[in-house]
């Protein structure tokens, strides 16, 4: 592979790695630190990447979670905290036509959801990102995780099943009409 490869690789996976290293519940203080490391391992490695197996994003991802994992090793040992993203305003263009109320409000809700994310196990954590935030199908899931459909169907479904329990459970806690 070629630094053309390299090049290509970065521009077309970039945005998807920094996204999905903040759904994976990795601080804003660290974020940019975590994707030039995957990026540093994406470009040391590039000559195990099968140009014939298509796109290069499920490589990648494997590589950004293997990454998030070694992140979290880390944290651990140092006792620190891992929280998820306050906000996913940079990951995605501001709308010009919401009022601060409504920005507001997404942002809580952001917090909500990333809090309930990472309250999740990581398999699940991941297969959520994955599959509901990032509308993968269940073949470009497998590319990304590994395992065949079956496996990964099923395992996404328990995944959204544990997150709708962690959404009832946060509604009856708040009163919340379903």
């Amino acid at each position: 592979m070629t630094l053309a490869s390299f090049d290509r690789i970065y521009e077309e996976t970039f945005d998807f790695v920094y996204r999905n290293a903040r759904r994976l519940g990795v601080s804003d203080a660290s974020v940019d630190d975590v994707v030039q490391e995957v990026f540093m391992i994406v470009h040391r490695r590039l000559g195990e990447l099968d140009p014939s197996a298509g796109s290069a994003r499920g490589w990648v991802y494997g590589i950004l979670a293997n990454t998030v994992r070694g992140h979290r090793r880390t944290f651990r040992r140092k006792l620190a905290p891992l929280r998820p993203a306050e906000t996913e305003e940079e990951l995605g263009p501001a709308s010009s036509r919401s009022g601060p109320e409504q920005r507001a409000s997404r942002r809580q809700d952001t917090e909500l959801l990333l809090g309930m994310l990472a309250e999740l196990p990581e398999p699940q954590r991941e297969l959520i990102v994955l599959g509901e935030l990032e509308q993968l199908s269940i073949p470009e899931i497998c590319a990304c995780i590994g395992g065949n459909s079956n496996t990964v169907y099923s395992r996404l479904r328990a995944a959204r099943e544990a997150l709708r329990k962690k959404v009832a459970q946060h509604l009856l806690e708040r009163k919340v009409p379903a």
